[in-house]
C-alpha cells in the first residue's frame, strides 16, 4: 500500500492521483489481461479506502453544465509508458451510453449514486458487418462496488443512470479509448431488435 505520509507534498492526493500512483506502483509492466483487471480494482478500493476524494474541478458544480440525460468524460490520467487511462465519468439522470466496446481491460468503480449496466454477448461476426449481440444481464451498481470487463459477455456493454441524481464512476483502460472507434467502425445490432442499431465512426468510449 502507498505510503502518502512519507510524501508531505501529496498527503491529501486526489483520487486519480492516488489510483494511477497504486497502478504504477503494482504494473510495473506488461500483464496478463486478467491481472492487470485486478491490479486496477484494487487500485480504485484502496484510494477509496484511504478516503482519497475526487477533485473539485471534476465535480462542476455549474447548474448550466449539468445537462439532463447527458454524461461527460475526463480523462485525467494518461501513462503512455505503462499503456493506462484514468477517466472520470460525471452522469445525469437519464443518461445512457450506445451499446459498445473497449478492446481492452477495464475497471471501474462508482463514487456517488448508482449506474444500470446491461451486459451483451456476440452473437454473430462476420468480420465485416455489424456486430449482432444479445443481452444477457442487467445489474445496478451503487456507490463503492467495482465491475470489470473479464467476462467473456461483459466486453460489450452499455451503461444508464437509471437514479434521480447525478452519478459518478472512475474508470482505469488498458489504452486510450478516443484512438479506437466503437466496434471498429462496423456498428452492431441487437439480436430480433432491427430498431436497435449502435453507432458507428465514434470513439469507443
Amino acid at each position: 500500500m502507498l505510503d502518502w505520509s512519507l510524501m508531505p507534498e501529496q498527503q491529501s492526493p486526489s483520487l486519480t492521483t492516488a489510483v494511477a500512483e497504486s497502478l504504477r506502483e503494482t504494473c510495473p509492466s506488461a500483464k496478463q489481461f486478467s491481472e492487470l483487471i485486478v491490479a486496477g480494482r484494487h487500485a480504485i478500493s484502496e484510494a477509496v479506502v484511504m478516503g482519497c476524494d475526487l477533485d473539485a474541478m471534476w465535480r462542476e458544480s455549474d447548474p448550466e453544465k449539468r445537462l439532463p440525460g447527458g454524461y461527460r468524460r475526463h480523462q485525467v490520467v494518461s501513462d503512455e509508458a505503462l499503456g493506462f487511462t484514468v477517466v472520470v465519468l460525471l452522469w445525469e439522470p437519464g443518461a445512457v451510453t450506445p451499446i459498445h466496446d473497449h478492446d481492452t481491460w477495464c475497471v471501474f468503480g462508482i463514487l456517488e449514486g448508482g449506474l444500470e449496466v446491461t451486459d451483451y454477448a456476440v452473437a454473430e461476426d462476420d468480420g465485416s458487418s455489424p456486430f449482432v449481440v444479445n443481452e444477457v444481464r442487467r445489474e445496478i451498481l451503487s456507490a463503492g462496488l467495482t465491475g470489470d470487463n473479464l467476462g467473456a459477455d461483459s466486453e460489450v456493454h452499455r451503461v444508464r443512470n437509471v437514479g434521480t441524481e447525478r452519478a459518478i464512476s472512475l474508470h482505469v483502460y488498458g489504452d486510450d479509448l478516443t484512438k479506437r472507434e466503437l466496434f471498429f467502425g462496423r456498428g452492431v445490432r441487437v439480436d430480433g431488435r432491427e430498431d436497435c442499431f449502435g453507432h458507428q465512426q465514434k470513439t469507443a468510449y
